[in-house]
């Protein structure tokens, strides 16, 4: 029986370019929320974030992980939390600032207590050639110094300077060892303690609500699932997932503009809780 539903959000609910899940999407959780199934995100962004992406539907994202597991929340409660080193950010903007194509992006909150995103290292000009490679559709403001609030969410977001992915994930690594670097997309790692991660942050979340990970139904897409997508027994990877996303899931599915993951999760509401019969062996 399933008794939880986890999904990533872009690229898996969200298709890359569309700035909300679909209709189909938010019925398919309110079907699993009604049959007693618990679903939302195991997702890199932080709770606020999510609001819009789910048409401010807060019973979608009242469950979860968020900011890759920096956040867990139960039923609107948060449960857990585990900020980013601040200490360390100051080491890894060393690194970056005399790159000019890389530097860091946080969510800061604006004057009026809204959550956006801030940038520090680079200037407009380089931070907006550089962001429209990434995934994310926002125009950052520009901090003068790291935050002083306890952060969730640290990005790195990096052009040229780097090398690719594989070449600046080294390069991060050798200069702060302490953090883990994830790719959730092209051009940016997400930042995470050394050893967490959305999986580890699940163990806490499972714990709290009293089920065990077999019961458990996650879907994902990229680099930055991939400790969910080997630990989730009944783990899926939409078709425009990774190649690495690819190889660890248990099952494939179709695509994120195809509302794959909704037509799982509204069978998994059919079979009373079971795994549709094409996934159960």
């Amino acid at each position: 029986m399933i008794k939880l539903v986890l999904t990533d959000m872009d690229g898996t609910v969200v298709p890359f370019g569309a700035r909300s899940v679909s209709k189909r999407t938010i019925a398919a959780a309110h079907a699993l929320m009604d049959a007693n199934i618990f679903f939302g995100p195991a997702s890199g962004r932080e709770p606020e974030d999510l609001a819009a992406y789910f048409h401010h539907d807060a019973s979608c994202y009242a469950t979860g992980v968020f900011a890759n597991g920096k956040i867990v929340r139960v039923s609107g409660k948060t449960v857990f939390k585990k900020p980013v080193d601040q200490d360390l950010i100051a080491r890894l903007l060393d690194l970056l600032v005399p790159l000019r194509d890389c530097f860091l992006l946080f969510y800061v909150h604006d004057a009026q207590g809204a959550l956006s995103f801030g940038v520090l290292g680079a200037s407009r000009q380089d931070i907006d050639d550089v962001m429209a490679e990434t995934p994310i559709n926002a125009t950052p403001v520009i901090l003068e110094d790291i935050p002083t609030a306890p952060c969730f969410t640290v990005d790195v977001i990096y052009g040229n300077a780097l090398g690719n992915k594989d070449a600046a994930a080294r390069r991060l690594k050798q200069v702060v060892p302490q953090f883990d670097y994830v790719a959730p997309g092209p051009h940016i790692f997400d930042v995470l303690p050394h050893g967490w991660s959305k999986a580890e942050a699940t163990k806490i979340l499972l714990d709290h609500i009293g089920i065990r990970s077999d019961e458990v139904a996650f879907f994902g897409d990229s680099d930055n699932d991939l400790t969910m997508l080997r630990r989730v027994p009944n783990s899926f990877t939409v078709a425009n997932g990774s190649p690495a996303a690819l190889g660890c899931a248990r099952w494939k599915i179709g695509s994120a503009s195809d509302n794959a993951p909704a037509q799982v999760m509204e069978a998994i509401v059919a079979a009373h809780g079971d795994l549709p019969p094409e996934f159960r062996r």
